[in-house]
């Protein structure tokens, strides 16, 4: 079932060093509700954005979207930003605001339940194995090279019986990387 999403919008801002320096009241509860309390105020404001993005391909796309938004355009895009339990899309915007600092601003457009996927959940004992999901519409890389979505990576990978889950980190599947052209930006 899909339901109409209240109108959530989470921003952040970087300074011209591309330092954090903002965050709103909804990024803060947003991380409090998905157990990101790395994700707090204390924790982000100050650091640099960048530095805290380990894909290659991922911080290189936001180097020259922030580059971008610096010469004056308004970027936008959609992207996948799921819960355990929830999918969710959400758009992003992307603008100067002043003196080199960009503001980054998502918008919830989508949300839907469906059944948890544990390999998700923060709190799940973890192995040495690293688990790929793409940071745009959230498919997972298997061994062969191939993207699938995270709940068919689980059987795939048969981590319904697992005692252990893999790490999770984020890159960019050659699909969504497809869709970015140095002429969008």
């Amino acid at each position: 079932m899909s339901t109409t999403p209240a109108k959530l919008v989470l921003a952040y801002r970087i300074d011209a060093a591309d330092c954090l320096t903002h965050v709103n009241e909804a990024w803060s509860e947003f991380a409090r509700q998905n157990h990101g309390e790395e994700l707090m105020p204390q924790h982000v404001l100050g650091h640099n954005l960048l530095r805290a993005i380990a894909d290659t391909t991922v911080r290189e796309l936001y180097t020259r979207m922030i580059l971008a938004a610096r010469a004056g355009r308004t970027l936008r895009f959609r992207y996948r930003c799921d819960a355990p339990a929830r999918r969710r899309t959400f758009e992003m915007e992307i603008r100067l605001v002043e003196a080199g600092a960009v503001e980054f601003v998502s918008t919830l457009q989508h949300e839907e339940p469906r059944p948890s996927v544990y390999v998700l959940e923060s709190d799940r004992r973890r192995d040495e194995r690293m688990l790929l999901i793409c940071s745009w519409c959230q498919k997972v890389e298997l061994p062969d090279a191939t993207w699938v979505p995270v709940e068919a990576a689980v059987e795939i990978l048969h981590l319904f019986d697992a005692d252990t889950y893999p790490q999770l980190t984020h890159g960019m599947c050659g699909l969504c990387k497809a869709g970015w052209h140095d002429s969008d930006l």
